[in-house]
């Protein structure tokens, strides 16, 4: 094969890569920001939109740039105290009305959310809103929220998963803003994966050791030091 035929497949090969990757790239195979964000909301949304990735990204994009700029409002410490109090109402009155401690379970969490600066719940921008600050929590209160719409009927255990689920979207927005806590959760995971190979660590007795015993202490010595801090040696010492 000439040089130039050589060249030629070359720049094909190069070529094809390109879209390939052009194509991918508007599939929404480069949105990883987007899923670390959003978790099982993205999944939510990919599977309504039956896997369109593009569609996905396009529809999450929006909803961050039009809620993302939402300031909750910080709540004073004894009205914290006061829905955590109603809350725990809500869950005596479970063993005694299952379906009554889930209906006011919702209209706690839509009051709360109102009281942060959110859209109000009868407004369709409620659920996607809150999305946006709490994504790894706003689907246990969709649970809550479909058990008690339309007059639905649900069974004590579905009703029991469904307030127990809400119960992380109350306390993710009662105590701590959900921004704060997603990029938390993001630092954390990128933590994990880049320690998954860690280095050889020296064991910290030894470490220790080795410190205390400063540059100027012969081996001997520090051998026997390292042998009462790890324990070895303490039968050579018996004998």
């Amino acid at each position: 094969m000439s040089t130039g035929a050589i060249v030629a497949v070359v720049a094909a090969v190069i070529i094809v890569a390109a879209i390939a990757a052009v194509v991918a790239m508007q599939r929404g195979a480069g949105s990883p920001g987007l899923k670390r964000r959003f978790g099982p909301e993205y999944e939510r949304t990919l599977a309504r939109h039956d896997g369109d990735s593009r569609a996905t990204r396009r529809e999450l994009t929006e909803r961050v740039k039009r809620y993302g700029g939402i300031e909750q409002r910080v709540l004073p410490e004894q009205v914290q105290e006061r829905y955590a109090a109603r809350w725990s109402a809500v869950q005596s009155k479970f063993v005694d009305d299952p379906a009554a401690a889930v209906g006011s379970a919702d209209e706690l969490i839509a009051r709360l959310a109102a009281e942060r600066g959110y859209p109000a719940a009868d407004s369709p921008e409620h659920m996607d809103a809150l999305s946006v600050h709490h994504p790894h929590y706003v689907n246990g209160y969709r649970e809550v929220h479909a058990a008690t719409a339309g007059g639905a009927r649900r069974g004590t255990e579905d009703l029991r998963k469904a307030l127990v689920s809400a119960r992380g979207m109350f306390d993710d927005m009662l105590h701590v803003s959900g921004s704060a806590r997603d990029k938390a959760a993001a630092e954390q995971e990128q933590e994990q994966e880049q320690a998954q190979e860690p280095e050889a660590a020296e064991p910290a007795s030894e470490r220790e050791a080795q410190e205390a015993a400063g540059p100027s202490e012969s081996k001997p010595v520090l051998g026997k030091r390292l042998a009462a801090l790890t324990g070895r040696g303490r039968t050579e010492a018996e004998r």
